[in-house]
Protein backbone atom coordinates (compact mmCIF):
# COMPACT_ATOMS: atom_id res chain seq x y z
CA UNK A 1 0.00 0.00 0.00
CA UNK A 2 2.83 2.47 1.25
CA UNK A 3 4.67 1.44 -1.78
CA UNK A 4 1.41 2.45 -4.08
CA UNK A 5 1.43 5.61 -2.49
CA UNK A 6 4.97 5.87 -3.09
CA UNK A 7 4.67 5.29 -7.05
CA UNK A 8 1.59 7.31 -7.28
CA UNK A 9 3.13 10.23 -5.84
CA UNK A 10 6.36 10.42 -8.10
CA UNK A 11 4.58 10.16 -11.06
CA UNK A 12 1.97 13.02 -10.13
CA UNK A 13 4.97 14.94 -9.26
CA UNK A 14 6.87 14.22 -13.02
CA UNK A 15 3.86 15.12 -14.41
CA UNK A 16 3.80 18.43 -12.39
CA UNK A 17 7.10 19.34 -13.33
CA UNK A 18 6.21 18.77 -16.86
CA UNK A 19 3.52 20.68 -16.44
CA UNK A 20 5.51 23.18 -14.68
CA UNK A 21 8.13 23.64 -17.56
CA UNK A 22 5.30 23.23 -20.95
CA UNK A 23 3.05 25.99 -19.66
CA UNK A 24 5.19 28.79 -19.94
CA UNK A 25 6.33 27.59 -23.73
CA UNK A 26 2.75 27.05 -24.64
CA UNK A 27 1.55 30.88 -23.28
CA UNK A 28 4.65 31.99 -25.36
CA UNK A 29 3.92 30.66 -28.69
CA UNK A 30 0.13 32.11 -28.41
CA UNK A 31 1.13 35.35 -27.42
CA UNK A 32 3.72 35.39 -30.19
CA UNK A 33 1.33 33.90 -32.40
CA UNK A 34 -1.34 36.62 -31.49
CA UNK A 35 1.52 39.03 -31.85
CA UNK A 36 2.58 37.49 -35.53
CA UNK A 37 -1.39 38.33 -36.71
CA UNK A 38 -1.05 41.59 -35.72
CA UNK A 39 2.12 42.08 -37.26
CA UNK A 40 2.34 42.80 -41.21
CA UNK A 41 3.85 39.75 -43.83
CA UNK A 42 7.39 40.85 -43.18
CA UNK A 43 7.94 41.16 -39.69
CA UNK A 44 5.66 37.60 -39.44
CA UNK A 45 8.11 35.77 -41.79
CA UNK A 46 11.52 37.04 -40.13
CA UNK A 47 9.65 36.23 -36.69
CA UNK A 48 8.75 32.96 -38.07
CA UNK A 49 11.83 31.93 -39.43
CA UNK A 50 13.91 32.93 -35.83
CA UNK A 51 11.57 30.83 -34.18
CA UNK A 52 11.87 27.77 -36.46
CA UNK A 53 15.66 27.72 -35.82
CA UNK A 54 14.59 27.16 -31.91
CA UNK A 55 14.35 23.57 -30.91
CA UNK A 56 11.70 22.11 -29.99
CA UNK A 57 9.51 25.47 -30.49
CA UNK A 58 9.66 24.76 -33.85
CA UNK A 59 7.63 21.67 -34.04
CA UNK A 60 4.66 24.33 -32.40
CA UNK A 61 5.51 27.47 -34.65
CA UNK A 62 4.34 27.32 -38.76
CA UNK A 63 6.67 27.62 -41.26
CA UNK A 64 7.00 31.30 -42.68
CA UNK A 65 4.60 32.21 -45.88
CA UNK A 66 6.53 32.72 -49.06
CA UNK A 67 5.79 35.53 -50.74
CA UNK A 68 8.09 35.48 -53.36
CA UNK A 69 6.27 33.63 -56.14
CA UNK A 70 3.18 35.99 -55.17
CA UNK A 71 6.04 39.40 -55.19
CA UNK A 72 6.76 38.07 -58.69
CA UNK A 73 3.42 37.16 -59.91
CA UNK A 74 2.56 40.94 -58.69
CA UNK A 75 5.57 42.30 -60.49
CA UNK A 76 4.97 40.36 -63.49
CA UNK A 77 1.34 41.58 -63.72
CA UNK A 78 2.15 45.22 -62.76
CA UNK A 79 4.83 44.94 -65.43
CA UNK A 80 2.43 43.43 -68.19
CA UNK A 81 -0.33 46.38 -67.02
CA UNK A 82 2.24 49.07 -67.51
CA UNK A 83 3.14 47.54 -70.89
CA UNK A 84 -0.46 48.20 -71.82
CA UNK A 85 -0.82 51.83 -70.33
CA UNK A 86 2.55 52.09 -72.27
CA UNK A 87 1.21 51.05 -75.12
CA UNK A 88 -2.15 52.50 -74.92
CA UNK A 89 -0.68 56.01 -74.43
CA UNK A 90 1.97 55.41 -77.44
CA UNK A 91 -1.10 55.08 -79.44
CA UNK A 92 -3.01 58.00 -78.23
CA UNK A 93 0.41 59.54 -79.32
CA UNK A 94 0.07 58.32 -82.57
CA UNK A 95 -3.54 59.67 -83.07
CA UNK A 96 -2.77 62.77 -81.99
CA UNK A 97 0.09 63.19 -84.47
CA UNK A 98 -2.06 62.40 -86.92
CA UNK A 99 -4.62 64.48 -86.05
CA UNK A 100 -1.78 67.86 -85.65
CA UNK A 101 -0.47 66.38 -89.21
CA UNK A 102 -3.60 66.45 -91.00
CA UNK A 103 -4.26 70.24 -89.19
CA UNK A 104 -0.78 71.64 -90.40
CA UNK A 105 -1.95 69.86 -93.70
CA UNK A 106 -5.34 71.52 -93.38
CA UNK A 107 -3.69 75.15 -92.34
CA UNK A 108 -0.98 75.35 -95.63
CA UNK A 109 -3.88 74.39 -97.92
CA UNK A 110 -5.76 77.29 -96.81
CA UNK A 111 -2.85 79.45 -96.54
CA UNK A 112 -1.88 78.41 -99.92
CA UNK A 113 -5.88 79.85 -101.21
CA UNK A 114 -5.55 82.69 -99.25
CA UNK A 115 -2.39 83.91 -101.07
CA UNK A 116 -3.74 82.57 -104.57
CA UNK A 117 -7.20 84.76 -103.81
CA UNK A 118 -4.87 87.83 -102.35
CA UNK A 119 -2.49 87.33 -105.59
CA UNK A 120 -5.84 87.39 -107.91
CA UNK A 121 -7.18 90.78 -105.73
CA UNK A 122 -4.13 92.19 -105.56
CA UNK A 123 -4.07 91.97 -109.98
CA UNK A 124 -7.65 92.66 -110.19
CA UNK A 125 -7.01 95.80 -108.26
CA UNK A 126 -3.47 96.52 -110.32
CA UNK A 127 -5.90 96.17 -113.44
CA UNK A 128 -9.01 98.59 -112.02
CA UNK A 129 -6.15 101.38 -110.99
CA UNK A 130 -4.81 101.01 -114.56
CA UNK A 131 -7.76 100.81 -116.42
CA UNK A 132 -8.75 104.41 -114.09
CA UNK A 133 -5.71 105.70 -115.07
CA UNK A 134 -6.24 105.02 -118.71
CA UNK A 135 -9.74 106.47 -118.72
CA UNK A 136 -8.53 109.63 -116.53
CA UNK A 137 -5.65 110.16 -119.18
CA UNK A 138 -7.99 109.65 -121.98
CA UNK A 139 -10.42 112.03 -120.22
CA UNK A 140 -7.76 114.46 -119.85
CA UNK A 141 -6.56 114.54 -123.18
CA UNK A 142 -10.45 114.76 -124.28
CA UNK A 143 -10.97 117.33 -121.91
CA UNK A 144 -7.83 119.57 -123.28
CA UNK A 145 -8.91 119.03 -126.78
CA UNK A 146 -12.53 120.44 -126.37
CA UNK A 147 -10.84 123.38 -124.49
CA UNK A 148 -8.11 123.89 -127.43
CA UNK A 149 -11.59 123.52 -129.92
CA UNK A 150 -12.81 126.49 -127.94
CA UNK A 151 -9.91 128.31 -127.92
CA UNK A 152 -9.13 128.26 -131.34
CA UNK A 153 -12.93 128.84 -132.04
CA UNK A 154 -12.79 132.25 -130.75
CA UNK A 155 -8.82 132.43 -132.08
CA UNK A 156 -11.09 132.26 -135.90
CA UNK A 157 -13.44 134.52 -134.82
CA UNK A 158 -13.16 138.76 -135.19
CA UNK A 159 -11.41 139.84 -132.46
CA UNK A 160 -13.77 142.26 -131.09
CA UNK A 161 -16.69 139.95 -131.13
CA UNK A 162 -14.49 137.04 -129.66
CA UNK A 163 -13.30 139.99 -127.09
CA UNK A 164 -16.93 140.94 -126.26
CA UNK A 165 -18.00 137.38 -125.92
CA UNK A 166 -14.78 136.56 -123.69
CA UNK A 167 -15.58 139.30 -121.43
CA UNK A 168 -18.60 137.68 -119.78
CA UNK A 169 -16.14 134.98 -118.93
CA UNK A 170 -14.20 134.64 -115.96
CA UNK A 171 -10.61 135.53 -115.42
CA UNK A 172 -9.91 132.06 -114.65
CA UNK A 173 -11.60 130.77 -117.74
CA UNK A 174 -10.35 132.99 -120.07
CA UNK A 175 -6.62 132.68 -118.64
CA UNK A 176 -7.44 128.84 -119.60
CA UNK A 177 -8.77 129.66 -123.01
CA UNK A 178 -5.54 131.91 -123.68
CA UNK A 179 -3.67 129.33 -122.46
CA UNK A 180 -4.45 127.18 -125.56
CA UNK A 181 -4.33 130.41 -127.87
CA UNK A 182 -1.52 131.47 -130.39
CA UNK A 183 0.38 134.49 -129.35
CA UNK A 184 -1.04 136.43 -132.14
CA UNK A 185 -5.06 135.69 -131.31
CA UNK A 186 -4.31 136.17 -127.78
CA UNK A 187 -2.73 140.13 -128.73
CA UNK A 188 -5.68 140.55 -131.00
CA UNK A 189 -8.00 139.64 -128.48
CA UNK A 190 -6.51 141.30 -125.38
CA UNK A 191 -6.41 144.67 -127.74
CA UNK A 192 -9.96 144.77 -127.78
CA UNK A 193 -11.14 143.48 -124.56
CA UNK A 194 -11.73 146.07 -121.13
CA UNK A 195 -8.21 146.96 -120.28
CA UNK A 196 -8.37 146.46 -116.57
CA UNK A 197 -9.57 142.74 -117.53
CA UNK A 198 -7.36 142.76 -119.92
CA UNK A 199 -4.53 143.57 -117.54
CA UNK A 200 -5.81 141.03 -114.91
CA UNK A 201 -5.59 138.35 -117.43
CA UNK A 202 -2.52 139.41 -118.99
CA UNK A 203 -0.74 138.82 -115.17
CA UNK A 204 -1.97 135.26 -114.69
CA UNK A 205 -1.20 134.12 -117.82
CA UNK A 206 2.42 135.17 -117.15
CA UNK A 207 1.78 133.14 -113.70
CA UNK A 208 -0.32 130.53 -115.39
CA UNK A 209 -0.03 127.07 -113.67
CA UNK A 210 -0.58 123.70 -114.82
CA UNK A 211 -3.50 122.60 -117.09
CA UNK A 212 -4.89 120.75 -114.51
CA UNK A 213 -5.01 123.69 -112.05
CA UNK A 214 -6.01 126.12 -114.62
CA UNK A 215 -8.88 123.26 -114.89
CA UNK A 216 -9.40 123.44 -111.54
CA UNK A 217 -9.70 127.11 -111.05
CA UNK A 218 -11.50 127.77 -113.99
CA UNK A 219 -14.64 125.49 -112.49
CA UNK A 220 -14.36 127.04 -109.38
CA UNK A 221 -15.10 130.55 -110.79
CA UNK A 222 -17.77 129.36 -112.61
CA UNK A 223 -19.26 128.09 -109.54
CA UNK A 224 -19.15 130.82 -107.38
CA UNK A 225 -20.12 133.35 -110.54
CA UNK A 226 -23.31 131.15 -110.77
CA UNK A 227 -23.94 131.13 -107.22
CA UNK A 228 -23.64 134.65 -107.02
CA UNK A 229 -26.02 135.56 -109.82
CA UNK A 230 -28.83 133.30 -109.13
CA UNK A 231 -27.79 131.08 -111.53
CA UNK A 232 -29.51 133.52 -114.38
CA UNK A 233 -26.41 133.34 -116.84
CA UNK A 234 -25.58 129.78 -116.11
CA UNK A 235 -26.96 128.16 -119.43
CA UNK A 236 -24.95 130.81 -121.70
CA UNK A 237 -22.04 130.57 -119.48
CA UNK A 238 -21.83 126.70 -119.72
CA UNK A 239 -22.52 126.98 -123.63
CA UNK A 240 -20.36 129.49 -124.17
CA UNK A 241 -17.11 127.09 -121.94
CA UNK A 242 -18.25 123.91 -123.31
CA UNK A 243 -18.67 122.79 -119.44
CA UNK A 244 -21.71 120.87 -119.78
CA UNK A 245 -21.84 117.58 -117.74
CA UNK A 246 -19.36 115.55 -119.71
CA UNK A 247 -16.90 117.76 -119.68
CA UNK A 248 -17.28 118.24 -115.84
CA UNK A 249 -17.27 114.74 -115.43
CA UNK A 250 -13.88 114.40 -117.39
CA UNK A 251 -12.42 117.01 -115.40
CA UNK A 252 -12.36 115.73 -112.12
CA UNK A 253 -11.41 112.40 -112.99
CA UNK A 254 -8.41 113.79 -114.37
CA UNK A 255 -7.79 115.81 -111.09
CA UNK A 256 -5.66 114.77 -108.22
CA UNK A 257 -8.28 113.57 -105.72
CA UNK A 258 -6.93 115.54 -102.89
CA UNK A 259 -7.27 118.94 -105.18
CA UNK A 260 -10.67 117.44 -106.21
CA UNK A 261 -11.80 117.11 -102.80
CA UNK A 262 -10.55 120.45 -101.74
CA UNK A 263 -12.58 122.23 -104.68
CA UNK A 264 -15.61 120.36 -103.60
CA UNK A 265 -15.47 121.49 -100.21
CA UNK A 266 -14.87 124.75 -100.87
CA UNK A 267 -17.62 124.61 -103.23
CA UNK A 268 -20.34 123.00 -101.05
CA UNK A 269 -20.52 126.08 -98.74
CA UNK A 270 -21.24 128.23 -101.68
CA UNK A 271 -23.46 126.04 -103.40
CA UNK A 272 -24.04 122.31 -102.21
CA UNK A 273 -26.50 121.42 -104.87
CA UNK A 274 -23.69 122.15 -106.91
CA UNK A 275 -21.62 119.63 -105.13
CA UNK A 276 -23.92 117.19 -105.57
CA UNK A 277 -24.55 117.73 -108.94
CA UNK A 278 -20.67 116.88 -109.56
CA UNK A 279 -20.51 113.91 -107.71
CA UNK A 280 -23.24 112.78 -109.51
CA UNK A 281 -21.67 113.49 -112.79
CA UNK A 282 -18.18 111.64 -112.39
CA UNK A 283 -17.65 107.57 -112.45
CA UNK A 284 -18.08 105.66 -109.49
CA UNK A 285 -13.99 105.10 -109.18
CA UNK A 286 -13.56 108.73 -109.15
CA UNK A 287 -16.37 109.28 -106.57
CA UNK A 288 -14.79 107.05 -104.61
CA UNK A 289 -11.38 108.24 -104.78
CA UNK A 290 -12.83 112.07 -104.19
CA UNK A 291 -15.04 110.74 -101.54
CA UNK A 292 -12.06 109.32 -99.34
CA UNK A 293 -9.91 112.36 -99.58
CA UNK A 294 -12.83 114.41 -98.54
CA UNK A 295 -13.24 112.35 -95.91
CA UNK A 296 -9.51 113.15 -94.86
CA UNK A 297 -10.14 116.77 -95.19
CA UNK A 298 -13.09 116.61 -93.71
CA UNK A 299 -14.88 113.23 -92.38
CA UNK A 300 -18.21 115.78 -90.83
CA UNK A 301 -19.17 117.60 -94.09
CA UNK A 302 -17.90 114.61 -96.06
CA UNK A 303 -21.05 112.37 -94.54
CA UNK A 304 -23.13 115.01 -94.54
CA UNK A 305 -22.79 115.36 -98.47
CA UNK A 306 -23.17 111.35 -98.97
CA UNK A 307 -25.64 111.56 -96.71
CA UNK A 308 -27.40 113.95 -99.41
CA UNK A 309 -25.72 112.22 -102.15
CA UNK A 310 -27.56 109.03 -101.40
CA UNK A 311 -30.65 110.91 -100.46
CA UNK A 312 -31.03 111.99 -103.79
CA UNK A 313 -30.35 109.32 -106.06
Amino acid sequence: MAQAEIEERETSGGFGRFLFFVTPILFTIVLLGVLLTLLNKDVQNKALTALNKVPFVNQWVPEPVKTEAKGTAGAAEQEKSSEATIKELKNQLAEQQKQIQKANEQTAEQTEKVNDLQAKLDEATEQKNEQAQQTANEAADNYQKEVKKLAQLYGEMNAGKAASIMSNLTTEENVLLFKAMSNESKSAILEKMDPKQAAEISIRLKDAETSEDLAIAALQSRLKKEESTGGKSSSGSTAATGLDTTQLSQTFATMDPTKAAKLLLQTNTISPDKTLSILHAVDDATRSRILAAMSDEDDAATAKILNRLVSSK
